[in-house]
């Protein structure tokens, strides 16, 4: 039996608009053996929200279709076991982690061998573009594009040591269609100039641990200003992480989780602000302290 275990993931971080993404120590475990018949259960956070799906519609039974059909090697059958920990649609990767789970499992089970390259670039094609799911197979943090022969072109950063971050995980969800529908259809000149410099800098701040330029750049213009209207009390929340001593703060993908980026002292304060805004404007959902990941997806044969 092949057991998977993939971590969650946080994209955009501000100015990279899908492009970057950032992996986070939370995890969900997709487990596979060979079998003479399909099987599928799921358990865990939120499952009953998947249960009832076709299993023919379920993300990870699709991803596994889609290297079956690509190496054009099928099972006789499997038994798949999902363990849910990443919430539903609240911008956190969880499609990112079903399709590198279901692609996992899937290369174990017919000996596909294909490598890390290859899997991220049929991950990529499931997801459309490769920010949440680079992070989710290899770990750091990880600038990435699509290049047009259907490769991935990106480079890893290692988050630096003191890196902590709090996310407050809202209980109402943020659909993609939703999130998609309030983006602008063009830009400006100027907002393309603002943006290619701060994720320029922004990166040098993540890759020499300058707090100080993290917090300075992470500003968008091209989806925070418009996708905060969905989050409640965004701008609250925002500045009570900033007066407490996070550097920097963001959407997490498209929401409704939201980041702040701390050092290890600062991060129980920021926690406690949060807990405070949501508390005050009775907004339910957990905060939680919350380490980059550098590992990423991890394959266990047990």
């Amino acid at each position: 039996m092949i057991r998977v275990k993939v971590p969650a993931t946080t994209a955009n971080m501000g100015p990279g608009y899908d492009v970057l993404g950032m992996a986070l120590s939370q995890y969900s475990t997709f487990q596979c053996q060979e079998d003479d018949k399909i099987s599928l259960s799921i358990k865990g956070l939120e499952s009953e929200k998947l249960v009832n799906q076709d299993h023919e519609a379920n993300l990870v039974v699709r991803s596994m279709n889609h290297l079956f059909k690509y190496v054009d090697k099928y099972p006789k059958g499997y038994k798949l076991e999902i363990i849910n920990d990443i919430p539903l649609a609240r911008g956190m990767g969880s499609s990112a982690s079903a399709i590198v789970g279901g692609l996992l499992v899937a290369n174990y089970l017919v000996g596909a061998n294909l490598n890390q390259d290859e899997i991220l670039k049929l991950a990529t094609q499931i997801e459309g573009h490769p920010d949440n799911v680079a992070p989710a197979l290899m770990g750091n943090i990880v600038l990435s594009t699509k290049a047009p022969d259907d490769q991935v072109i990106y480079h890893s950063i290692k988050p630096f040591d003191d890196l902590t971050c709090v996310i407050f995980i809202p209980d109402y969800d943020v659909s993609t269609s939703m999130s998609r529908a309030v983006l602008p259809q063009s830009i400006s000149m100027a907002d393309a100039v603002h943006t290619s410099g701060h994720l320029s800098l922004m990166l040098a701040g993540f890759m020499t641990g300058n707090k100080d330029l993290i917090g300075q750049t992470m500003v968008d213009r091209l989806h925070e200003p418009y996708r905060k209207s969905l989050i409640k009390n965004f701008d609250d929340f925002k500045a009570s992480a900033l007066e407490v001593g996070a550097f920097a703060f963001s959407l997490s993908g498209s929401g409704s989780t939201i980041i702040a980026y701390c050092d290890h002292d600062s991060a129980p304060h920021v926690k406690r602000a949060f807990e405070e805004v949501s508390q005050k404007y009775s907004i339910s959902g957990t905060s939680k302290i919350i380490a980059p990941c550098s590992q990423g997806a991890v394959c266990e044969v047990v």
